[in-house]
């Protein structure tokens, strides 16, 4: 039996020609990432006349984000005209605020700014999952593309993990973009229902910063566990899927514990995987979702929220990151299209 999902996200798509997609597209919403990755669609794409375009600026004190930000928006003047170019801030100490801002944005823009573009490539979880939440309550009746662009590069490298050596557990990988666990995330847009049962189960997207993972484990404390690991769908890069394995070794001891392994990349696979365990566990426990590896993962993470909106989604932030340890270069790019939302009225035709 197909799961419901694969009438809302399409498969995963390799993105050839990036200028015929985005000349298809009313607007663009991205954010000025450090990343060189996300970059990629705004620099390839071409817009048609009167297109929008919101970009996400970050508010923090990370060294030359004010001159990465100017460069994407630069760019995004030159290409979409000074007027169509709208900016929405991510302040660090107030990042629930995002959802409210780009909603007001999307609320007076023209009324034929409706088939929108969402980058992933420059956003952190909370974002993604913010950004859609709002597009689609805004422009319920139409459909999204998603844009996601790999990295070249990735920390850790392969050499920090031939270092490692043999061990079977790792406690902790010392150089990560995200620096230490500042705070777990829980906005009210994605908190769920809570049951008076008390128990939970709580699934790890994991990927590789191990400490955020510690950090919601600690602040949840479930009765279960599920550690969903991504596999890079790559033999040269199957590495990865063991440093994150035995990077999370130790929260298999002192709790019942599952894992699974899904696509970094395939959305509706992660999607399934998370319908089972819900089909199975949802009522004896509460359920929430940490994406914390791939963008990918985070869009899966979204809408399975979207269809099951009693689950969680929980955020677990770093203090800051370290831009000199990014993932590096710009890969491939692809693409998902999301079908509306099914809403309760239908709006009648003009």
């Amino acid at each position: 039996m197909a799961s419901v999902f694969s009438s809302v996200a399409s498969d995963v798509s390799t993105l050839d020609d990036i200028a015929a997609s985005t000349r298809e597209l009313d607007g663009l919403i991205l954010a000025a990432g450090f990343e060189d990755r996300a970059f990629r669609v705004l620099e390839a794409g071409e817009f048609r006349v009167g297109a929008q375009c919101i970009i996400i600026r970050f508010q923090n004190d990370v060294p030359g984000n004010n001159a990465v930000f100017e460069r994407y928006f630069g760019l995004a003047n030159l290409k979409f005209g000074h007027s169509n170019v709208h900016i929405v801030d991510l302040p660090h100490g107030a990042p629930s605020r995002l959802e409210s801002s780009i909603g007001r944005t999307l609320a007076v823009l023209p009324r034929d700014a409706r088939v929108f573009g969402v980058d992933l490539s420059g956003q952190p979880a909370y974002a993604i999952c913010m950004t859609l939440k709002a597009l689609r309550a805004h422009r319920s009746g139409e459909r999204q593309i998603i844009y996601y662009t790999a990295a070249i590069q990735y920390h850790p490298t392969k050499e920090e993990y031939d270092a490692i050596g043999a061990s079977d557990e790792i406690e902790l990988l010392p150089r990560s973009m995200a620096l230490e666990m500042s705070e777990n995330l829980s906005l009210d847009a994605f908190s769920g229902y809570r049951s008076q049962n008390a128990r939970s189960c709580l699934a790890i997207l994991a990927g590789y910063e191990v400490h955020r993972s510690t950090g919601v484990v600690e602040a949840v404390n479930p009765s279960l566990l599920l550690l969903m690991y991504g596999n890079p769908g790559d033999d040269s890069l199957s590495w990865r899927l063991d440093l994150s394995k035995r990077l999370h070794r130790k929260f298999e001891r002192g709790r019942r514990t599952a894992s699974e392994v899904v696509s970094t990349l395939h959305v509706n696979e992660t999607l399934e995987m998370l319908e089972r365990y819900y089909d199975f566990l949802i009522d004896d426990y509460d359920m929430v979702v940490a994406p914390i590896g791939s963008k990918m993962h985070s869009l899966a993470a979204y809408l399975f929220w979207e269809r099951y909106g009693e689950i969680r989604l929980t955020f677990p932030l770093p203090i800051g990151y370290d831009p000199e340890i990014r993932p590096e270069g710009a890969g491939v790019t692809y693409e998902v299209t999301l079908e509306p939302q099914r809403p309760l009225f239908l709006v009648p035709a003009s």
